[in-house]
């Protein structure tokens, strides 16, 4: 995280927001983090910006940030290489990426199964795609789909000092767990695992002991079978499976 969001939020929301990135990013980067390594070649897909966030990606062998947000890939100082493109038509070669980092993207896109074609598409065998997203059971999903896009781009500024402009419309096409997991199988892929994680209590850190009781409440959400379906964000890992070739 940019140390310079401080100054723009103050020390209090910083902290609290370091606390959400290790319980969010830091489970998503290790996630994925035990299949990068220096002869990785990595794809960021829906890179915009970067994200110092995911150190993980910083051990890929080479890594390549794509979207189709210009200014996000101009001011991206991470990725090794960028390309502008839309992720459901990738100018890549047919498994040529050995893993693929998707973070809150698939909410945006209008037709997940053909960007999960591609990324099928574009994997090696026995090449993975991570991908984190919001879930739609969630009560953080039910109220984001009621609050106006111009308030949440305020919202973001305010509560953690970003970049309006990196605020896209939401269409939650891929995001239950049983959608997701069912499209990534119609694109050809095994799943290796399918996590539910909690986040919701970041959009409190305006107020600390509002923030530290609603992440504690969704920890325990977490813990219980019937509820965990309602958790905030899911995170999953699935593989291209070997002796597989391009279609």
């Amino acid at each position: 995280m940019d140390p310079g969001v401080i100054d723009r939020i103050g020390l209090t929301r910083y902290r609290l927001l370091k606390l959400w990135i290790r319980d969010v990013n830091g489970a998503f980067d290790e996630a994925f983090g035990r299949y990068v390594d220096e002869r990785c070649t990595l794809l960021d897909a829906g890179c915009s910006r970067g994200d110092p966030d995911l150190p993980a990606i910083g051990r890929a062998g080479y890594s390549l940030g794509c979207d189709v947000d210009m200014a996000g890939l101009r001011a991206n100082k991470l990725a090794q290489g960028r390309v502008c493109a839309p992720l459901d038509a990738l100018p890549l070669r047919c498994g040529s990426i050995d893993v693929i980092v998707c973070k809150f993207v698939i909410e945006h896109v209008a037709a997940p199964l053909h960007v999960f074609r591609e990324f099928w598409r574009v994997l090696r065998p026995g090449g993975i795609v991570a991908i984190l997203t919001p879930n739609s059971h969630s009560v953080f999903a039910l109220l984001s789909r009621l609050i106006p896009h111009g308030v949440k781009r305020w919202a973001k500024k305010w509560l953690f000092g970003g970049h309006e402009e990196d605020t896209f419309e939401t269409l939650y096409r891929a995001n239950t767990p049983r959608r997701l997991s069912r499209l990534m199988a119609e694109a050809g892929f095994r799943a290796t695992r399918l996590d539910m994680l909690a986040g919701m209590w970041a959009f409190f850190i305006f107020n600390e002991p509002l923030a530290r009781v609603v992440r504690a409440a969704e920890r325990l959400q977490m813990r219980v079978p019937g509820l965990r379906r309602t958790c905030t964000h899911m995170m999953g890992v699935w593989q291209k499976p070997l002796g597989t070739e391009a279609r």
